[in-house]
């Protein structure tokens, strides 16, 4: 397919001598497999585009293609047996080490920094979205050539923790000094809850509910974190504690989200020996002015930013903006990174302006590479979830009863497959995720445990069933076939497929299901690009929907292993099948979803 851009772009730059040369993928295979729009050529050249258009079509030629014009646009409509030769080509003939859709390394640095919990807190369905949104970012730069880091800037400072030292000193620590698992359970627990992150949490909240009706109670959490940053034994001690339970969670979380972090540990404590050097470089900057009860501040009113950007506290506690800048300082030293995306909620917007503006005039090297990825946060039917008040949705009781759900489905369908556990996880883990992916990364989401854990339709599962009804297939074709779709993952996104040679005879696959289906997966490398461009996995996830679905018109349509089929007819319906089957794995990979071979 590459080779064919390039041609139909020579020619186009050839006719079109001194403009942007930029052809679009079609809607519709009917339509074609490029089109370039003519609407600014028309404008530049002072033509009607629509006759500029069939201009085009009449004068251009390329081997192998039909030029058409359609309206304002000139549309290249490959030969059926070119296009499946091209597709066919790019996905089973992939150079080694570099899979369809894959990049070289390009020598650019990527950070992406997401997930970024809070310690002592246990994860809930709202952490999904920065850390599976996060892993696709990291999975598919990594994909396009890029050297990628992958941070976990975790919340391990401030003043919640000041909050959380004042709770279980109140409450907690005379019954349990140790914070072990038979400490008093005071409150009400499900038996699975009853781990120290869950009585924390319990105490979190608590401390929020009680202190509504007494205010005196949030100096007392200011104190504690003053103690904290101060460095006092107690306090330090216990907050130790806490993060290494917490660590130890959240681990076991990530292992099972097949999530990793270049660095787990490097959350705002790491940078607490920075915040003196990094106020001091501000102070030197001069852009540092008192604010309101002595607290530091640096206006940003030039810069079209009307709320100034507190530095310090008046008691001189460090906050979230002097951290962020200081991480971002050592990020430069460390790392010297072209761009470093930050995947955090929308509630955050202001805060990463005002920090990206501060970095432009502390020093010019980071404008342009600081970029935040918001995403719409997780709410419920009755409102924001709020740690605070309680009413949260833990995340691992979703993959729980996402797994449920479809071992009950497995056992009813099919109660004989092997490794039936291992495949329910799957398929769960396949549902939650997908779903999140398939939404739109700004919009918020309101959590409905239908919605989140749907089996049908557009989910994670009917692509995941996609790729499993393949594989029967192709084992039930014998020989090879299946070993010829089949590959163990390696690190890193890359799945070594082995080059497998083109059918000679592609005429099985002129129907125009089959032709759909290759249109389909024609489009896989522009959604891998789309996702680096606008920083989610919605085109991705939406790609591999329309790949199954094509799949399915061509497995109902074009009869792969029907006894009357020739041997040429055969083997290129089975060809297909294997180039779907990566397409749909490799896809799914980038996810951080796996692909089951059995269902």
């Amino acid at each position: 397919m590459d080779a064919l851009r390039q041609t139909f772009e020579q020619q186009l730059a050839a006719a079109l001598p001194g403009v942007e040369i930029t052809p679009e993928r079609p809607k519709s295979g009917e339509l074609g497999d490029l089109a370039f729009p003519c609407f600014r050529a028309a404008k530049q050249l002072g033509k009607n585009p629509v006759a500029l258009a069939q201009e085009l079509a009449a004068s251009l030629h390329v081997e192998g293609a039909a030029l058409v014009a359609a309206g304002p646009y000139l549309n290249l409509k490959l030969a059926p047996e070119t296009r499946a030769q091209a597709v066919l080509g790019a996905i089973l003939q992939a150079p080694a080490g570099r899979p369809y859709g894959a990049h070289p390394a390009n020598g650019k640095k990527v950070i992406v920094e997401y997930s970024s919990p809070n310690i002592a807190k246990l994860f809930t369905i709202g952490h999904l979205r920065s850390t599976m949104i996060g892993h696709a970012l990291a999975q598919v730069h990594q994909f396009l050539g890029y050297d990628v880091v992958r941070l976990n800037h975790l919340g391990d400072w401030g003043t919640q923790f000041g909050t959380l030292l004042a709770a279980y000193t109140r409450w907690a620590e005379a019954e349990n000094p140790e914070l072990q698992r038979d400490f008093d359970w005071a409150e009400p627990a499900p038996e699975k809850r009853r781990t120290p992150l869950f009585r924390l949490f319990q105490l979190y909240v608590r401390f929020h509910a009680e202190e509504e009706q007494d205010p005196a109670m949030r100096d007392e959490a200011r104190d504690w974190f003053k103690r904290l940053e101060a460095n006092d034994p107690q306090a330090r001690a216990l907050w130790k504690r806490f993060r290494d339970l917490s660590l130890a969670e959240f681990q076991r979380i990530y292992d099972r989200l097949g999530v990793r972090f270049d660095t787990l540990a490097q959350g705002e404590a790491f940078y607490e020996d920075r915040l003196v050097p990094t106020m001091q470089r501000l102070e030197d900057a001069g852009l540092l002015v008192e604010g309101d009860k002595g607290a530091r501040i640096i206006h940003l009113e030039d810069v079209g930013i009307a709320t100034p950007c507190l530095v310090q506290k008046g008691d001189g506690t460090s906050i979230y903006a002097t951290r962020d800048l200081a991480a971002a300082l050592y990020r430069k030293e460390a790392y010297a990174f072209d761009r470093c995306l930050y995947v955090v909620g929308t509630d955050q917007v202001l805060h990463f302006q005002q920090i990206f503006a501060v970095l432009d005039k502390l020093d010019p090297w980071f404008k342009g590479r600081m970029v935040h990825t918001p995403f719409g946060m997780v709410k419920l039917p009755e409102g924001k979830m709020s740690t605070r008040k309680g009413n949260v949705i833990f995340l691992e009781d979703v993959l729980d009863e996402a797994r449920e759900r479809v071992a009950a489905i497995i056992e009813e369908k099919n109660p004989e497959l092997k490794d039936k556990a291992d495949v329910a996880e799957m398929l769960g883990m396949g549902a939650v995720v997908f779903f999140d992916a398939m939404n739109d990364r700004v919009k918020p989401i309101t959590f409905t445990w239908d919605r989140v854990i749907a089996l049908d339709g557009d989910t994670g599962p009917y692509v995941q069933y996609a790729h499993a009804r393949i594989l029967s297939v192709l084992r039930k074709a014998g020989g090879d076939w299946a070993a010829k779709a089949q590959a163990g993952l390696a690190e890193g996104p890359f799945l070594p497929f082995a080059d497998s040679p083109i059918p000679a005879d592609l005429g099985g696959l002129a129907a125009p299901e089959a032709q759909a289906l290759l249109f389909e997966l024609a489009g896989l490398p522009g959604a891998i690009g789309a996702v680096a461009e606008g920083c989610m996995a919605t085109p991705l996830a939406r790609q591999l929907v329309s790949v199954a679905r094509s799949f399915s018109g061509f497995y109902t349509n074009c009869p792969i292993l029907a006894p009357d089929n020739t041997p040429d007819v055969r083997e290129a319906r089975l060809a297909l099948c294997v180039a779907t089957a990566r397409v749909l794995r490799q896809g799914l990979f980038l996810m951080g979803i796996q692909a089951p071979e059995e269902m």
